[in-house]
């Protein structure tokens, strides 16, 4: 679950706890709705079915349901359309093709924030509305992870190192009541939607292990069903008449985030969930629901006024609920996230406004600190260690980054040293298992401490814990994360 700008593996600030679930959104509405219905139904007639709401408050309360239910669609699909269809941009990747980034990120490195240098990417978006289509996986004893997402940012697959293992594997990702006959040794993988993005990551242990992992990542394939056994397979061209503009900036402008939520409803839909079945009514209330096109000119000014609102108001309402939906245990946040989190809309929408392409924590896990355990800020001005008295318990590796605060990027120091872990040569670990890490700017005079030193920035900085393939002892809370400790 972790990056900002454009990246999966990010994390920043505080996470999210836990809030209220849809079902606790639809009944406060519904009773505001009634109420207003009572107190008004004797002033004025009600409006016929068909209308759309007439009325500045009741167009607000739906407004602000329907923006939260529909926000981590709407900030995935903006990113889809600006990598891929933006003409201000360089169009560094496109639909049903991988973009693959082949270097490990370094200090230099600013296009991302919060990054590993564990793991090296490819990173697609899917359509399927045409066709299934087939990924490839090749045989490889490399440790890797293909999370699998809808647009609603629900993951519908886990194809990885734990699941499938060596032998790799044909899959088909088919759309929503998709029917027809696979090839054989192809197996299905149905999508809730038809649109969908997938992050991949192949396991690097550094420059050396680098050209291996390469060589892996350029086996995957993605082949159209209809293509499936060509000599050859053609580039894909997506027409952009099929994706309809939608920018960041555009993420609090009513008028256009309610007409292309509509827009993607219809285009990428998805069947037979709870929270749909739910929305649908206060869809249908303001003009919006999936099986009408959505007009903002033929609405009230009331009702404008209303939506208007709703989007400022329920986008700040995510912003305020990200810091408090992850427990705190020793001042880490433990994010834990599920792969399903659509049903729970407020969740799903601070999910997706902080971590955007965040990853269901079957595949990893996270803690991140920005205070010691004592409280205070993390500074490299002061001097910190970390006892693990027990490693985190994962089936491939887990490791320690430092941040700056101020950059969200590596912090640029003399041995090149971004993080530490399992993985990392050289550094001294207890005859018990145990380690310690030492957090500081300055390079430690004492030799073990040195080893074992990831250096800090002359300021504010955060750490993050990745745990990848966790043992269940990281999911049921077993294993903690222990405070750090100023020295």
């Amino acid at each position: 679950m972790l990056c900002r700008r454009e990246c999966a593996d990010v994390f920043a600030n505080d996470i999210f706890r836990r809030h209220f679930s849809v079902m606790t959104i639809v009944r406060k509405c519904a009773l505001s709705i009634f109420i207003y219905v009572v107190l008004a139904s004797s002033a004025s007639a009600p409006a016929r079915a068909t209308e759309p709401a007439q009325d500045e408050t009741l167009a607000y309360n739906i407004g602000v349901q329907t923006y939260i239910y529909g926000f981590p669609m709407m900030d995935l699909y903006q990113t889809l359309w600006e990598t891929s269809f933006d003409p201000n941009r360089g169009h560094d990747r496109t639909v049903n093709e991988f973009f693959n980034f082949e270097r490990l990120i370094t200090s230099k490195d600013d296009w991302v924030v919060t990054p590993n240098e564990d793991t090296i990417y490819s990173r697609m978006f899917f359509d399927l509305r045409k066709e299934p289509m087939i990924l490839v996986i090749p045989p490889t004893t490399r440790q890797y992870w293909f999370p699998i997402s809808d647009i609603r940012h629900d993951f519908d697959a886990n194809l990885s190192w734990d699941t499938v293992g060596a032998r790799g594997g044909a899959f088909a990702l088919c759309a929503p009541g998709w029917q027809g006959v696979l090839p054989g040794g192809v197996e299905r993988v149905d999508m809730g939607t038809p649109l969908g993005w997938m992050l991949p990551r192949f396991a690097v242990n550094g420059d050396t292990d680098l050209p291996g992992a390469l060589e892996v990542q350029k086996q995957v394939r993605f082949i159209p069903l209809s293509q499936w056994g060509a000599a050859g397979v053609m580039r894909p061209k997506p027409d952009s008449a099929d994706f309809p503009r939608f920018t960041r900036n555009e993420l609090t402008n009513a008028k256009e985030y309610f007409t292309t939520l509509n827009t993607l409803l219809r285009l990428s839909p998805r069947f037979g969930h709870p929270v749909d079945e739910a929305m649908a009514g206060w869809l249908r209330e303001i003009g919006m629901h999936p099986a009408t096109k959505f007009d903002w000119e033929i609405l009230s000014p009331q009702t404008q006024r209303g939506l208007e609102r709703a989007a400022t108001d329920a986008h700040k309402a995510i912003t305020d609920r990200m810091p408090r939906v992850v427990p705190i245990i020793n001042n880490w946040q433990i994010v834990r996230l599920d792969k399903r989190m659509s049903g729970e809309p407020m969740v799903a929408a601070a999910g997706a406004m902080l971590g955007l392409l965040w990853n269901p924590k079957d595949v990893s896990t996270y803690d991140v600190a920005f205070l010691d355990g004592s409280g205070s800020p993390l500074d490299g001005r002061n001097r910190y260690v970390i006892r693990f008295q027990e490693q985190p318990p994962v089936n491939a590796f887990w490791s320690l980054t430092m941040y700056s605060t101020e950059t969200q990027i590596f912090v640029p120091n003399a041995i090149n040293r971004y993080s530490v872990g399992n993985r990392t040569d050289g550094t001294v670990v207890g005859k018990d298992g145990s380690i310690e890490i030492f957090l500081q700017a300055d390079e430690p005079s004492d030799p073990q401490e040195r080893t074992n030193w990831l250096p800090a920035p002359k300021g504010p900085f955060y750490l993050l814990i990745r745990h990848y393939s966790p043992k269940s002892a990281i999911l049921t809370g077993d294993w903690l994360p222990p405070p750090v400790t100023k020295r």
